[in-house]
């Protein structure tokens, strides 16, 4: 049987503000609405963290042996591990005819018999389910650590901006990170505490940049910053070497940096245009840059891997807030300019659209000016007159102008198929330009 009283008091406080729990095992009103949205770097919606305890610049210093002396948790964890189910804003689990949600793929339930029946589903941000009963890939028993859920084994290059993901431990008011090069601690975070089932990512703000062999660890910490548990376990999916000299890298807002569907962030493949492009592609994206942030850091975060060719997509943090297209265009041809000064070819695509009525639903960020369009339309008319440029602005757009809903369930970010039409557009004009050589 499933533990009332620690569950009310590990899972339930969590979940009460957003109303996710229902005892009758069914989905209700406000199940509907989502989470804080991990997609957007807006500053009063982000994922990014709170504290830095430690940058290490100049010392660096080995990472720590497990320690000895964890808290007690509960004495019996079920944690439950699924792969991501495309367009999925959500998972209900059903454990003993009680229902709970998470906003990641997988969940840690306290529980008094381990063995109990339960079943997932994926859910839709409307609570419709999109797959029943889906396969579990990992069921552990009392973990003493957590499971990360990055995914960089599956990308042919880490991204610039890599983002940390994994599933909430029960009963954690907050997690530290760390990032770990060649052996040595270069980098320390904690996360700010909030509700358990939203706490599961963290964005790095800091470009990882140097070559070498890098892997990332966390550990859940209680509200007065002691260990809840050990540190994760090192495997190749939180695991990547970092080189320079790529062929062909990619500059952009979040859009080029990944993630889609609300929760699911840029650290799972499904959702980065990237993984649609037969040929490798490097990620610089940077989510919530707008196009003069994206310019501002082109010396330090393009030239280091000197690409031969730059795909650059940006504008849609411009006309989604108040920066005028033709601010935006002069940002462009100075990026042009930085590219052709280096000897590396650009080239650009349209800007996604956004779908307002979406962005109204889910509320996360502003929504965007009446005049949104024109200044979409600007960016979009000087990219096709560039003599490399990819379109995938039409294919996203429907009769309206606007981002075709089915494409994006925040209004905002396509998901798995709106990635799918970009990555296959970029591949694209690689086979042309290679076919050419």
């Amino acid at each position: 049987m499933l533990r009332v009283l620690p569950m009310i008091l590990a899972v339930a406080l969590c979940f009460s503000n957003l109303g996710f729990i229902d005892f009758g095992g069914h989905a209700t009103e406000e199940d509907i609405h989502a989470p804080r949205n991990h997609l957007t770097q807006d500053k009063n919606a982000q994922a990014a963290p709170i504290n830095q305890l430690y940058n290490f610049e100049d010392v660096s210093e080995p990472p720590a042996q497990p320690y000895e002396e964890i808290l007690p948790r509960e004495e019996n964890i079920l944690r439950l591990h699924w792969d991501i189910v495309p367009n999925a804003v959500k998972y209900e689990i059903f454990i003993d005819g009680v229902s709970l949600f998470a906003f990641t793929n997988g969940i840690e339930i306290p529980v008094d018999d381990v063995h109990t029946k339960f079943q997932v589903n994926a859910v839709s941000l409307e609570g419709a389910t999109l797959e029943n009963r889906i396969p579990i890939r990992n069921i552990d028993i009392n973990p003493p650590s957590p499971r990360t859920t990055t995914e960089f084994d599956k990308m042919a290059y880490p991204p610039i901006y890599p983002v940390y993901s994994w599933i909430p431990t029960s009963g954690a008011d907050h997690y530290e990170i760390e990032l770990i090069k060649d052996g040595k601690i270069i980098r320390r975070y904690f996360t700010a505490s909030q509700a358990q089932e939203d706490n599961f990512d963290l964005y790095d703000k800091v470009p990882v940049i140097e070559e070498g062999e890098y892997f990332w660890r966390v550990r859940a910490m209680t509200a007065d910053n002691q260990p809840l548990s050990d540190w994760s376990v090192q495997e190749e999916s939180n695991s990547f070497e970092v080189k320079h000299k790529i062929r062909f890298c990619a500059l952009g807002d979040s859009i080029t940096h990944g993630g889609g569907s609300i929760s699911a962030p840029p650290s799972t493949v499904v959702y980065n245009w990237e993984t649609y492009c037969a040929i490798p592609v490097k990620n610089l994206g940077r989510s919530g840059d707008t196009t003069a942030e994206i310019l501002a850091r082109f010396d330090s975060d393009v030239l280091p891997f000197r690409p031969e060719v730059l795909f650059i997509m940006a504008g849609v943090n411009d006309y989604r807030g108040n920066i005028m297209g033709w601010e935006s265009v002069e940002n462009l041809q100075a990026v042009k300019a930085k590219c052709e000064r280096n000897g590396i070819t650009p080239v650009f695509l349209t800007p996604t659209p956004l779908n307002p009525a979406q962005i109204e639903k889910i509320q996360f960020v502003d929504a965007p000016p009446a005049d949104w369009q024109d200044h979409q339309h600007f960016i979009c008319d000087w990219i096709r007159t560039q003599e490399n440029f990819i379109d995938v602005n039409a294919d996203l757009t429907d009769e309206a102008g606007n981002l075709i809903e089915n494409l994006s369930v925040d209004g905002l970010h396509p998901d798995a198929d709106g990635k799918r039409i970009i990555g296959e557009a970029v591949a694209a004009w690689l086979d042309k330009y290679l076919n050419l050589e």
